[in-house]
């Protein structure tokens, strides 16, 4: 049935709801046909009244099936043909009354096993049997037919797998409820169903056995290979509707695994699994919205920032005083550039550079800390703490100017400015708006080292705080003691000249 019908929805779903009926009509004369061909052989009737007394039995019970089938299952085969034509305007009165369909073949089993109450004593008297064999042949036929309705439960599910497939498509439903059926009910119906009957056989056999010998040799021969019969039909629809869900849920965790977080896993049933199902979905909508969130925030902060913050938590977020070289980037003579073009033009130039810059600085270590305008503040030793900061920091400025003039030429310069010393980092802000932020004489001076770019002509100037931190040789050019703009005592400079 797991792989029939879904074969049997995509060819015939226009009209899926007369082949349910079909097989719910259908299995009650497999049980009763197996029930009445182990009457025949334990009670040693003729092969016309196996006929005469199985014929009737068939009947009577189809019809009164029949009966309570169409008159219990009209909104369900209405709402069922509608969807498989096409008609997805209601698809939870859809699902609603399919999911009453497992009520229906108990009732169809009560229909049609209720009148062998009458029906098989009138036909034991016709055939002479006794009394007591039409008592026991009266309560066996019975319970034959209501157990071949429970079964049909089982089946109607299993055949109803892929319409619950497509209707959790459209309503996404993960809410989570009480089941309505629990698994363990239905395994356990599956067991009793076999057991009964395998045990009504043998019962049959030994009970009405000519000899002793006949016990002995009749019970084994007739009830296992019937049993061993009822076990290999019924397993499958016992074990299927729990076996898929299973495999639905093995293949999401696989999914997941490999981070496609965008398939449900179907929710096809009302029980413990359905259940399962809707958390899983709920979980993995919730793993897909932080991917979300997570990449909206990569572009928002260093992954380096992201990546320490989740390794240290709110250590992060404490003030430290560290040794580290900041990195001041600025645009030479961009206010000219920005009243001469449009808004987007300059918003467009600035993401270009920036484009070029930031991933430099990330791939020597440096954390792009701030954009301020046409500048930007990056700082090397912190939140990765480096020894060798000061060279990466150098480093990363040379490789960047050969950048920038390799994309823009002589249409756009930049300077760059780096000072070494200790520098408070750490997070502050309120009101919800926090940033991890630089503070410190170290990042004034990378400012205004930067300014004075204009004046020397250098494209980058070092501090000489970084130009004795320097563990590698560079070519280094003095420039002298300068003042700087908005603090008290001078600063010697180095110019690179060469890299």
């Amino acid at each position: 049935m797991e792989f029939l019908a879904p074969w049997l929805w995509a060819r015939y779903r226009a009209h899926y709801a007369g082949l349910l009926i079909f097989q719910l009509l259908f299995w009650p004369v497999f049980v009763i046909g197996i029930g009445m061909i182990a009457w025949a052989i334990a009670l040693h009737r003729t092969f016309t009244e196996l006929i005469y007394v199985g014929g009737t039995f068939i009947l009577v019970t189809e019809i009164g099936g029949a009966i309570s089938l169409l008159l219990s299952t009209r909104e369900a085969r209405l709402m069922l043909n509608r969807w498989g034509r096409g008609d997805q305007t209601d698809p939870r009165r859809t699902r609603a009354a399919l999911n009453r369909l497992d009520r229906i073949p108990l009732i169809w089993g009560l229909a049609g096993g209720l009148p062998m109450l009458a029906v098989a004593p009138l036909l034991g008297n016709q055939i002479g049997l006794t009394w007591p064999v039409n008592l026991a042949m009266a309560l066996s036929a019975a319970a034959l037919v209501i157990g071949s309705g429970i079964l049909g439960s089982v089946i109607a599910e299993a055949a109803l797998w892929p319409v619950q497939t497509e209707l959790d498509v459209v309503l996404r439903e993960d809410t989570l409820r009480e089941p309505r059926r629990a698994v363990a009910g239905r395994l356990l119906t599956i067991i009793l169903l076999a057991s009964i009957m395998g045990c009504w056989v043998v019962a049959l056999v030994v009970s009405y056995a000519r000899t002793d010998a006949q016990q002995y040799v009749l019970a084994p021969l007739i009830a296992l290979p019937f049993a061993i019969g009822t076990a290999i039909v019924l397993a499958p629809f016992g074990v299927g509707p729990v076996m898929r869900p299973i495999r639905d849920l093995r293949e999401g965790t696989e999914r997941v695994a490999l981070g496609i977080l965008d398939r449900r896993v179907p929710v096809t049933s009302d029980d413990e699994f359905g259940q399962l199902a809707r958390s899983f979905n709920r979980m993995q909508a919730g793993l897909l919205e932080r991917e979300r969130l997570q990449s909206a925030f990569g572009a928002y902060v260093d992954p380096m920032l992201a990546q320490r913050l989740l390794e240290r938590g709110s250590e992060l977020f404490e003030g430290e005083e560290v040794e580290a070289s900041v990195v001041f980037i600025d645009v030479v003579g961009f206010t000219a550039f920005s009243q001469s073009s449009t808004a987007a033009e300059t918003v467009a130039r600035l993401n270009e550079l920036f484009g070029i810059a930031v991933p430099i600085l990330r791939g020597h270590g440096g954390h792009a800390n701030k954009f301020l305008g046409d500048g930007m503040l990056a700082v090397f030793g912190v939140p990765e703490v480096h020894d060798d900061h000061a060279d990466r920091a150098v480093a990363a400025a040379t490789e960047i100017q050969d950048a920038v003039h390799a994309r823009f030429g002589d249409d756009l310069a930049v300077g760059i400015g780096i000072a070494s010393g200790p520098v408070i980092a750490g997070t502050v802000g309120g009101g919800g708006k926090l940033e991890f932020t630089l503070v410190g004489d170290t990042v004034n001076v990378a400012a205004r080292i930067e300014e004075l770019t204009r004046l020397t002509g250098d494209p980058i100037l070092l501090a000489d705080s970084t130009a004795k931190a320097l563990t590698a040789p560079a070519h280094l050019e003095d420039r002298g003691e300068r003042e700087l703009r908005g603090r008290a005592g001078g600063v010697v400079l180095h110019a690179l000249t060469q890299w």
